[in-house]
């Protein structure tokens, strides 16, 4: 295989990943707008007919929770992180693309372990049975989308630094 089709492989990579992290984000928006709409029926059936949705506040945490998850992947596969470049914007593209390799190594560990501490505490929950105070929704289905999202973000990690060292290599 000639370098040409290799690099080809490796966007068509990119681009595959960045679709499936934006699928993901946006079935995270569509959480958080479900959420909103939820938020807004209870208040206006709160103060309207004094009866809000039982629950909404267990309801949002939860869905937040996992949409916040949701982002993360996408965030990395488009390098929309937060990035404080005042020492390093002026280095050599190949510096800032091995700068960028350590550090997405870095944010790779990091995923690693709270995607294998959203296991951990996702089987917990699951053998303990704890649930919500008051609609007693089971605590682990919120823990298992958000590992899966984890995940993600830890292989978003991972083609990240690729495409970082392929900057390096050319």
């Amino acid at each position: 295989m000639d370098g040409s089709s290799t690099v080809s492989q490796a966007e068509r990579l990119d681009r595959g990943f960045e679709r499936l992290a934006r699928v993901v984000a946006l079935g995270g928006g569509v959480l958080l707008v479900g959420v909103v709409g939820m938020t807004v029926a209870s208040i206006v059936g709160r103060y309207l007919f004094d009866a809000p949705i039982p629950g909404d506040y267990e309801l949002t945490e939860l869905a937040c929770g996992i949409a916040v998850f949701a982002f993360f992947p996408y965030c990395q596969a488009t390098n929309a992180n937060v990035v404080v470049g005042f020492f390093t914007s002026r280095l050599r593209p190949r510096y800032q693309a091995a700068l960028d390799s350590v550090h997405g190594v870095a944010a790779m560990v990091m995923a690693g372990v709270i995607a294998w501490r959203l296991l951990v505490g996702g089987i917990r929950k699951l053998e303990d049975g704890e649930t919500t105070l008051f609609l007693e929704i089971p605590l682990h289905w919120a823990y298992f989308p958000a590992l899966v999202a984890a995940g993600l973000l830890a292989a978003a990690c991972f083609v990240v630094v690729l495409r970082h060292l392929r900057t390096l290599q050319r």
